[in-house]
């Protein structure tokens, strides 16, 4: 489930932060989401829809790894090419 996003064409592939939040909390065990395709390290540089939002990437980010450390997600991710990345969550 990727959100598209109207008012920055160049975040299309990221999903928002109340989408993930919403997703954690009516979803169940194995459930499966994609929140975030291209490359997470410096999104400036992906192939697909580079952004110069950063702080939005970050906080999808840090809010998603908070999911993990409190064990709620299994986090995995597909290389697709170079910079190019598949970043999935994975429901405990």
């Amino acid at each position: 489930m990727l959100l598209r996003d109207s008012t920055d064409a160049s975040v299309k592939d990221m999903m928002s932060l109340k989408a993930y939040q919403t997703w954690i909390n009516k979803s169940r065990k194995n459930d499966k989401i994609t929140y975030y395709r291209g490359y997470l390290v410096e999104p400036s540089i992906q192939p697909i829809a580079p952004t110069q939002d950063i702080k939005r990437v970050e906080k999808l980010q840090r809010a998603v790894f908070d999911t993990y450390l409190t064990n709620l997600v299994t986090l995995v991710q597909k290389r697709h090419g170079r910079f190019d990345y598949e970043y999935i969550a994975v429901k405990k």
